[in-house]
Formats: structure tokens, C-alpha cells, sequence
């Protein structure tokens, strides 16, 4: 018998966040050039985390839910 191959890509916010966000990126020196090449470019959003809004809002939505 051979295994199926499961999914792959399993997305969660909080870990796209922390690794494509502002904070994330600015943490190193590679991701400092990406930000300078988005502003010179004039991007409208620097990073992924600019698409969640608010810490407000992000705090919500990232809370788990309570059963």
C-alpha cells in the first residue's frame, strides 16, 4: 500500500504575521532592503501585517474561542 500525501500548506495568521510582518521583517538586515525596495516603490502596504489593522483588532482576531 502507498500513503497519500496529506495537505501541505495549512495557513495561520499569527505565524504569517511573525514572519512576513513589520516587526519581523525589520529584525534583519535582509528584510530592512525589502521594506526600502517596497517604500522606493511606492507600495500602498509595506508588509502583511499592515492588512490586519489596529493591535486592537488584531487582538481579536487572533483570540481563541471559548466552547
Amino acid at each position: 500500500m502507498s500513503k497519500t500525501q496529506g495537505p501541505t500548506y495549512k495557513p495561520s495568521k499569527i505565524k504569517r504575521i511573525r514572519k512576513f510582518g513589520f516587526r519581523g521583517r525589520i529584525a534583519k538586515k535582509g528584510g530592512a532592503k525589502v521594506l526600502k525596495a517596497r517604500r522606493t516603490k511606492g507600495r500602498h502596504a509595506l508588509t502583511a501585517s499592515s492588512e490586519f489593522g489596529s493591535k486592537v483588532q488584531k487582538n481579536k482576531k487572533f483570540s481563541r474561542r471559548r466552547r
